[in-house]
């Protein structure tokens, strides 16, 4: 990622060492070092601050200089900014980019736990539907019914000899002699 110590100053909100920091970034053509030494005014007895000499600073050649070192730096610090605007930008898709393909690979698994599971239950839900329908077919079959019926027959028969009273039978037997 694109980050220069200008820009650091720029996102932290101290303006004055971002500039100062591109002021001293600036072109050996454009450094107005020189004129400004020149035409600063140093007197002990003079007010408090800076004063400049009118004749230097006035000078159109200096005036050039001023105009093309304000507009050279202006674009700097557009061009910083925009590069590490552009950085961070760029870092911010990339850690989106990767929130959506976790989100996708998590997705992606759900689904296929999803239709493995539905395919279970499909399964399942067939085999007892096969099974049920043996079981109908078996309790609905004519060899059913004739074993019903035979079973309500032996229980009637049953019930019968139950309650049927001791009795006593006599046998006599008969021979020819």
């Amino acid at each position: 990622m694109f980050t220069s110590r200008a820009a650091e100053f720029y996102w932290a909100g101290k303006l004055e060492p971002f500039e100062g920091w591109v002021d001293r970034a600036a072109p050996k053509p454009l450094k107005l070092d020189a004129a400004l030494e020149s035409a600063t005014v140093r007197k002990s007895d003079s007010r408090e601050g800076l004063a400049w000499r009118a004749d230097i600073i006035g000078n159109p050649a200096v005036q050039t200089v001023v105009n093309e070192f304000s507009f050279w730096k202006a674009c700097m610090e557009l061009e910083i900014v925009a590069k590490e605007s552009s950085a961070r930008v760029e870092q911010e898709l990339q850690r989106v980019k990767q929130a959506v393909m976790s989100f996708r690979e998590t997705t992606k698994n759900d689904l296929a736990s999803l239709k493995a599971s539905s395919d279970r239950v499909q399964t399942e839900t067939l085999k007892m539907s096969k099974q049920y329908k043996e079981a109908v077919d078996i309790l609905t079959s004519p060899q059913f019914m004739q074993a019903i019926e035979n079973a309500e027959r032996l229980a009637t028969a049953l019930s019968a000899i139950q309650n049927l009273n001791q009795t006593k039978l006599s046998f006599a037997v008969f021979g020819q002699s």
